[in-house]
This record gives C-alpha cells, sequence and structure tokens, in this order.
C-alpha cells in the first residue's frame, strides 16, 4: 500500500463529515427559510402571499366553511342595524366594529355581548350570533380584530395582542355602564381571544361568562396540523418548520407560538364557560374542545360537541341543540326575559 493510498483514506472519513455538515447546514437552512415564509403567509396582512391577500382576491373562497350556511335574515339585520363604533388600543391602532341594540321590546338591563370573528374573517361573519343575542335583550359589540376589515394592524398574533384589544372592547362597555354583566363569544381565533382573556387577571369582573366555539389548544400544534395537512405529510414533519417559525416570530413580534395557549389559559379559568365544536372539524381538530374542556379550571364548564358539523358550523348543521344549549347557558347568568 503507498502513502498515497493512506493519505487517501485518512482524508475519507473527514470529506464524508464536511458532506454530512454541509448537508446537515443546508438542510438547516432551508427549513429556517420556510419557517420565516410561514411567518409571513400566516401573519403579516400586507405580504403579498399571505393568506390575507389570498382571501381578497377570492382564491381562498372555496374553503370558507361557513359559505354553504348563509344566514340571509341575520345577514340582512347586521347590514341595516349596526352602528360603527371604535376605539385606540394599547400600542396605537384604531379598532372599528359595530354596536346592536337590543332586537327585542323587553331589552335585558345591563347585560352585553361581545362576538369576536375567526381569522381572516370580518364582523359580518358573526351576524347569526349577534342577532341571536340581540333578540334575547343584549346589547352586541362585534369588532374587527386587528388586521381585518376596517381595524388597523399588519400582524395577526392568533389571541396574543389581540386578547388585550378584547378587554379594552370590555372596558370601554364599563366605562359606560359600571353595572355591565358581559358575555364574550368568538369563533376559532376568536374563541382563542376570547379564552386568552378570560384568564388575563387584568379583564375587567363584569365578564361573567364565555363561550369558545372550535378553539385551538396552541398556536404551535394548530400551525403543526395546517403544515402537516398542506403538505400531505406527518404531524412530526412539520415540526421543525413550526419550531424555526416561532423563533422568527419571536425575533419579529415579540412572542413564540408556545405563548399563545388558550390550554394553559383555561387552566387559570374560573368564570362559566361553554365549549363548542364539530366533530367533522377539518381545520382545528375536535380533540381541542375536549382538552380545554378537561383543563378547564372553572367549576362551570360546559361542552358541547355537534356530529356532523365543519368548522364553526354548528349553528347550522343542529339550530335547535345549539342554540337551546346556548340559552340555557346564559339564562343561568343573565336577567333575560
Amino acid at each position: 500500500m503507498t502513502h498515497q493510498d493512506l493519505d487517501h483514506r485518512s482524508r475519507a472519513p473527514r470529506i464524508a463529515a464536511i458532506a454530512a455538515g454541509a448537508g446537515v447546514a443546508v438542510a438547516a437552512g432551508a427549513i429556517a427559510g420556510i419557517g420565516a415564509a410561514l411567518c409571513s403567509i400566516v401573519f403579516d396582512t400586507a405580504y403579498p402571499n399571505s393568506t390575507f391577500a389570498r382571501k381578497r382576491t377570492d382564491r381562498l373562497r372555496h374553503h370558507d366553511p361557513l359559505a354553504q350556511y348563509r344566514d340571509e335574515a341575520g345577514n340582512a339585520w347586521f347590514a341595516q342595524s349596526g352602528q360603527p363604533v371604535s376605539l385606540r388600543t394599547y400600542d396605537g391602532l384604531t379598532l372599528r366594529g359595530w354596536r346592536f341594540d337590543p332586537d327585542t321590546a323587553r331589552p335585558a338591563a345591563h347585560c352585553y355581548a361581545i362576538c369576536v370573528h375567526g381569522y381572516t374573517g370580518e364582523p359580518a361573519e358573526m351576524a347569526p350570533w349577534a342577532h341571536h343575542y340581540a333578540r334575547r335583550g343584549f346589547t352586541v359589540i362585534v369588532p374587527a380584530q386587528r388586521g381585518h376589515g376596517d381595524s388597523e394592524g399588519r400582524f395577526v398574533t392568533m389571541g396574543h395582542m389581540e386578547h388585550r384589544d378584547l378587554m379594552q372592547w370590555v372596558n370601554a362597555i364599563v366605562a359606560r355602564d359600571p353595572q355591565a354583566r358581559i358575555l364574550l363569544d368568538g369563533n376559532s381565533m376568536g374563541a382563542a381571544t376570547v379564552l386568552l382573556a378570560c384568564a388575563d387577571p387584568r379583564l375587567a369582573p363584569n365578564v361573567v361568562a364565555a363561550v369558545a366555539d372550535s378553539a385551538y389548544t396552541n398556536v404551535a400544534s394548530q400551525l403543526e396540523m395546517t403544515v402537516s395537512s398542506l403538505l400531505h405529510a406527518p404531524a412530526w414533519t412539520a415540526k421543525p418548520v413550526v419550531a424555526w417559525a416561532s423563533l422568527w416570530n419571536r425575533l419579529r413580534l415579540g412572542f413564540g407560538f408556545h405563548d399563545v395557549s388558550p390550554l394553559n389559559a383555561v387552566r387559570h379559568m374560573h368564570i362559566p364557560v361553554l365549549f363548542i365544536h364539530g366533530m367533522d372539524d377539518t381545520i382545528v381538530s375536535p380533540r381541542c374542545a375536549r382538552e380545554l374542556y378537561e383543563a378547564c379550571a372553572s367549576n362551570d364548564a360546559a361542552l358541547l360537541e355537534v356530529p356532523g358539523a365543519v368548522h364553526t358550523a354548528e349553528f347550522a348543521v343542529d339550530p335547535q341543540r345549539y342554540w337551546r344549549t346556548v340559552d340555557a347557558f346564559i339564562d343561568r347568568l343573565f336577567p333575560l326575559h
């Protein structure tokens, strides 16, 4: 064996190690790049390829789970009856929404409901809920969450900053009516926003109950489910992408995905809460509602699971059971007629 052969054999492991290291670096760089892109797609409303931009051009309209369940009477009432309201947030944004007076001859004194829409949604999608509560005697507020509708804000944070906005809407009601008793009702991201607000010790005690429809347990697991679904791959393959995206989001917006956890929030909730979920939901796993319900610290927690219902569509699939459950819940807590 020559010296040249020995030298070649001694260099081979080093070359292999360098190649392996380069491969890892390339893979890590690719994952980091995909993670950063994921943040822009999901959270940045101004990003040209964001979910919001695609929805504005109608490219996502066929994915709207409520498209087949339009409540024409509720939509007409919503368009005709709303009075514009607005507030300035703690970080300088103007949020806008709609106020609805009780739609009954016997309004309930000091009773208010705030209805919170979901991700990429708008106040009008909450028309069925706003209409129902107004007919029960509530004064109803339906805000547009930051970055949605006519509200200002470039970045959406899946409840991290939005729950503080919701507390400001609560404070605006209490400033006008210190005797207010307030119900918070949210769908999907709006439900997560409601749960995060209800666990915040700064929330005004005037909030006496919450309804959370189709809430996710935390942003990290929700994004893992979404990414794996889009890639048609096992959930574990999305974990490194979401982990990098979380790190990038912390550097850019100041919070990681595990910081936004309705599951952790409900462990500190003490007001009555009704969890609702459709068992055919493919956007947020139906398991989330049961996990939230079982973890909830409130002594007055209830769970409604609706077979055959897709995301936030329980009210349309089984309206009698849905509204009977909601009304039985609120009738115990509000002086309704």
